[in-house]
């Protein structure tokens, strides 16, 4: 039997990594969200480890606004979404990786206000400013809910690339002028590794083995009486 080498992608469940933005009320914040009716969120995201971070999240075309939902926690209420997606209206949140990720899931909480858009569409792509592929259309509800994403793929650089990276974007629509208020994005991945396996031969057989008799002695390769089991030294019969 023969085995060939094989690359393997091995999970190490024991280190799993996320990007978190909750825009709790964190004035020593490098980026901040404020506005002149609410309040002020922390527009930076909370990695659990170096190697796997997101970097502050882009609005475009939209008016945000932070509104306390918890105590040091706010939810922003975000307005001027169109009725069809397009590429002037958007959220963008991008991460980086320094070694490979596997990025198990994306959960985003949010819901419609008052003439809120109805649908979210979520897009995603690895190594791409602007993605276009599309990974979820769905219903916004009245309530917080989360809408989860799972099975994203590997985030990883290319051999011109000194990292990796992604890029999400959320395009709430079909609605009529109210606002979209989302509360926590959160991305879960799991570092990935390379590992070979030698290639593996069995051992060789090569002609007719030689055979003994029962007191340890070679016999020659000739037809006759005994009963001889090859390559090993075993009790004969005449």
């Amino acid at each position: 039997m023969k085995w060939t080498l094989l690359s393997l992608l091995l999970p190490i469940w024991v280190s799993g990594q996320s990007i978190t933005y909750q825009w709790l009320n964190e004035p020593s914040c490098a980026s901040l969200l404020s506005c002149d009716t609410g309040c002020t969120a922390c527009n930076s995201a909370v990695n659990t480890q170096g190697q796997f971070s997101g970097t502050d999240v882009a609005w475009l075309g939209v008016d945000v606004c932070p509104h306390p939902f918890a105590l040091g926690d706010n939810t922003l209420f975000t307005y001027g979404w169109p009725a069809i997606p397009n590429e002037e209206h958007a959220v963008l949140v991008s991460g980086i990786a320094f070694s490979p990720v596997r990025i198990d899931s994306l959960v985003i909480r949010h819901r419609t206000g008052p003439d809120g858009p109805q649908r979210l569409r979520v897009r995603f792509g690895v190594n791409e400013t602007m993605p276009a592929t599309e990974i979820a259309d769905a219903a916004v509800q009245t309530e917080f809910a989360r809408t989860v994403i799972t099975d994203l793929g590997t985030v990883e650089a290319t051999p011109q690339m000194v990292y990796g990276f992604f890029n999400v974007v959320l395009q709430p629509y079909m609605g009529e002028g109210g606002p979209w208020e989302l509360d926590e994005i959160r991305i879960v991945g799991t570092p990935v590794t390379m590992t070979a396996i030698e290639e593996v031969a069995g051992i060789p057989r090569s002609g007719k083995a030689q055979r003994y008799d029962a007191a340890g002695r070679m016999e020659p390769s000739r037809p006759d009486q005994l009963l001889y089991i090859d390559g090993t030294r075993r009790v004969v019969l005449r």
